[in-house]
This record gives C-alpha cells, structure tokens and sequence, in this order.
C-alpha cells in the first residue's frame, strides 16, 4: 500500500482520544491558534517546514511526529517509531506539513540513524531517535536547540503532526497548544525528562517543544514521548496528577540526546 493510503488509513481508525489534562482539549490547527499563542506568521510558515509525519509502513505500520534537529537532514522523535515486536521496521519516512512536501525516505542504519534503546520502550528514557534524511529539506531552519534546562512554570508551544482525535484537522496542518512545565525532576537516566499538562494522544510521540527564550526566539526544548492512559476515558479532563496518570513526559533536547545529534550533524 503506498505510503499517503497507509496513513490515511491509519489516521481513520477509532481510538478514544484521551489523555486530556485539565479540564477541555487545548489542541488545535496551527494556523488557527498559532497568533493567540504568540506566533508570528514568519514563525508559523518554519514550524511547517521543519515538523511534520514520521512513519515506518512495513508489516505493522507505525507512525508518529517529528521535527529537524540541529540540521536540515536529520529529525528527531520517539525511538519507538522504529521498532515492532523487538525487530527494527522498514520503509521509514519523513514528510514536513507545508504546502507540497513529499515523503522522503529515511536511513535508519548505523552510520545514519542513533537510537536511545536497540528496542526502547514507548515511554522510557530511552525512547528517542535521531535519523537521517535521504536528503535535505531545502530551505528548511531547523530551530536552535534551548541550552538551559527546563523548569516549572515554562510556557510552551507544542506541536505534533496529526495526533489521534484531530481529524477533523488536514493532515497537512499541524496541530498545536500552549501548555507548560509542571516539573523538570533531576533525571539518573542518560537523558533528561520533565513532566507537563500538555494535552496528548496516540501519534503525538515525538512533537516538537518550543520555548520563546528571553532574546524573543523560539527554541527547540524537547519531544513529547508519553502520555497517560490515553485509553481510559475517567481520566479525559481530569486535573495534572502524575500518579493518577493525568501528565505527559517530555525528553528534553540535552544531555544524550544532544551528544548523538551532534555526532551526526557533524558527519
């Protein structure tokens, strides 16, 4: 099946569109709530250009959201993307949401691709993967990486590629909100991780995390990796409570993270 059917196909499958924090979902089209939330129009069109689908359509098609790191071929997102039953997937692509983008392939061997985990766990800390572009996306500004960790309190612009329960949303569009920081613990783990009232569901691993930094800048601050039961619908609204589940984990742009994609970049 070609990749645009796949996905369409996957992108209709009924799935109850839970985990939602606090109350109603804050989601919705980027060009739609992009000016509320602070985004110039210079700055909608590059987040277009550098987020979009990351898929692996072989034997059990998977797919999720990504955005370039550091360069304009390589994509960072969740590393389960890759991975079905233990064995690494094929056919692998990327396409960017602006007018036009095609789906271009992506080299997931040793030379072009670092993963957190040979196998990670959706969720984990382990849970990321830097890829290689077949080529680059000309014209394309990746968004410079947030040096200074994450804390509490820390407004944020997410963005994922066409999240489960947004369908009414072309998938051509990116589909954004503000939310925030809740708490950025101090991680033992290789990378580091912060916990957030963002609302999310299935396909929202691996979207974009913007900060506006104090010079006015957007930076790029993490990647969404988990949400909460996104099945159970008693959680749909409830208030952030990372015990009961109602949060969504976050892989900041540091640490492990940042040592691998510079060791790409710099190929």
């Amino acid at each position: 099946m070609p990749v645009a059917a796949t996905l369409a196909l996957l992108l209709t499958m009924p799935v109850t569109p839970v985990n939602i924090i606090d109350g109603t979902d804050d989601r919705g089209a980027l060009t739609t709530l992009g000016p509320s939330l602070g985004l110039t129009a210079s700055e909608i069109a590059r987040i277009r250009r550098v987020s979009g689908h990351v898929g692996c359509f072989d034997t059990a098609p998977e797919y999720g959201s990504a955005a370039l790191f550091l360069s304009n071929d390589l994509i960072l997102t969740a590393g389960h993307v890759f991975f079905e039953g233990g064995k690494a997937q094929k056919k692998c692509f990327f396409r960017a949401q602006s007018a036009g983008a095609d789906w271009t392939p992506l080299l997931t061997d040793g030379a072009n691709a670092r993963f957190g985990a040979s196998n990670p766990k959706p969720g984990s800390n382990n849970d990321w993967a830097i890829v290689r572009l077949s080529k680059p996306i000309e014209d394309a500004a990746p968004f410079a990486r947030e040096t200074a960790p994450p804390v509490a309190g820390d407004r944020l612009v997410v963005v994922s590629a066409h999240p489960v329960g947004m369908e009414d949303i072309p998938p051509e569009m990116p589909v954004v909100q503000g939310c925030s920081v809740r708490r950025a613990p101090t991680s033992t783990a290789a990378t580091s991780f912060y916990r957030t009232d963002c609302d999310a569901s299935p396909a929202s691993s691996g979207g974009m995390h913007l900060l506006r930094g104090a010079d006015g800048e957007l930076r790029f601050v993490g990647i969404t990796i988990s949400t909460g039961p996104w099945g159970d619908a008693k959680l749909r609204g409830a208030p952030y409570n990372e015990k009961a589940g109602s949060v969504t984990t976050a892989l900041g742009t540091d640490a492990a993270i940042l040592k691998a994609g510079e060791e790409l970049a710099n190929r």
